[in-house]
């Protein structure tokens, strides 16, 4: 199958993406090891606006922003649809985990935080975003 690299005309700065794994890895540390649970809630919002509404309303992305200017990180430009596709992946992510948590199943919830961290840690460290690699062929199979 031949990879499709679909072309966007919005871009998304790569650092600030790389900034956002880093507070979803924090905000899941924060759920794990504090009481403040409901910290998933809001990172599935955030997902959610991210994924389906607009980045620029993303409380996540203007920390991240924020963060990126004030250390002065050179901005690298990339395609925003596979970005917002792997939005859409951590929204189905924050989705199940409150669902299992607040449904009792902690062990189910603590092995998705586990996957989770994983790719956000990923991104973050080597800027690998495994949805972006599999929504290429997402976008060809929707294309037909």
């Amino acid at each position: 199958m031949n990879k499709v690299c679909p072309v966007s005309y919005q871009q998304v700065n790569e650092r600030v993406a790389q900034l956002n794994a880093i507070l979803v890895i924090i905000s899941m540390l924060v759920f794990v090891f504090t009481p403040f649970k409901l910290i998933i809630v809001v990172m599935a919002f955030d997902f959610f606006l991210r994924g389906f509404i607009n980045p620029a309303y993303s409380l996540y992305s203007a920390i991240s922003k924020t963060i990126a200017r004030a250390i002065k990180i050179k901005p690298l430009m990339v395609n925003a649809d596979p970005k917002v596709f792997a939005a859409k992946i951590g929204l189905l992510f924050a989705s199940a985990i409150m669902a299992t948590y607040f449904t009792g199943y902690h062990g189910i919830s603590l092995a998705l935080v586990a996957i989770l961290v994983l790719f956000a840690a990923l991104e973050a460290a080597f800027r690998f975003c495994l949805a972006c690699k599999i929504y290429p062929y997402i976008y060809k199979v929707k294309a037909r």
